[in-house]
């Protein structure tokens, strides 16, 4: 059991979890784009501000964050910078999804890619899509699109027996516009709905680490 995963499940003093991988994945994703104090960061992953205290001296124990004294807050040390570029192989790029998918759901996207080289892996296994799906409802999301590139560089579902154009019609007129550099073959698009968008984003971000088997796994061993 990784260190990680034992906090979480009791708590640095056997309480009660405090926080989770998602939580302290999608912070160190959000402190690369924007070095954030505390009081931001619980805002941004929806946390108490004992959980947040939690989660950022786990990170600076772990060598994964430094903090400046002032308002410039934390930013990633070299270990957590190693980290998140690892990730990123894998997250092209995340980001709220503007286009209503699920009715009443806050959305959040993440882009994957399965492409080989990339992942520096000789060969890619992914979950399946129920997989992923199981991920994100323990994670708190409620519902997900999960869309593959094809070799022409056009987006469906994996099971090409579902036509995307039957269930979302609208969909490559209002959401590949803004993912078209991002089209290539081996790449996959997971938009997770939630209540809230905070959820939506590290339900999206976990599930997405967790596509490609074994590579949670290796996170887990830096965290």
């Amino acid at each position: 059991m990784s260190e990680v995963v034992h906090w979480i499940k009791t708590g640095e003093r056997g309480a009660r979890a405090e926080f989770t991988d998602s939580d302290l994945i999608t912070a160190l994703l959000l402190i690369k784009e924007n070095p954030m104090g505390r009081y931001k960061l619980q805002t941004e992953l929806k946390l108490s501000d004992s959980s947040t205290k939690s989660l950022l001296n786990y990170c600076k124990k772990k060598g994964l964050l430094e903090a400046k004294i002032g308002r410039s807050g934390h930013f990633l040390a070299k270990k957590g910078e190693a980290l998140v570029n690892q990730i990123n192989k894998l997250i092209l790029k995340h980001a709220k999804c503007e286009h209503e998918i699920f009715p009443s759901k806050q959305h959040y996207f993440v882009i994957l890619t399965t492409n080989e080289k990339s992942l520096e892996q000789n060969e890619v296994i992914i979950k399946p899509s129920w997989k992923l799906r199981d991920i994100v409802i323990s994670y708190g999301g409620d519902a997900i699109l999960f869309l593959e590139v094809n070799s022409e560089g056009k987006i469906q579902f994996p099971e090409e027996d579902i036509k995307i154009e039957n269930y979302f019609p609208k969909f490559e007129t209002e959401f590949i516009i803004d993912i078209e550099e991002y089209l290539q073959p081996k790449n996959y698009i997971l938009i997770v709905g939630a209540t809230e968008l905070e959820i939506a984003r590290k339900s999206a971000i976990i599930a997405g680490l967790n596509l490609v088997e074994k590579f949670i796994g290796h996170v887990h061993q830096v965290i």
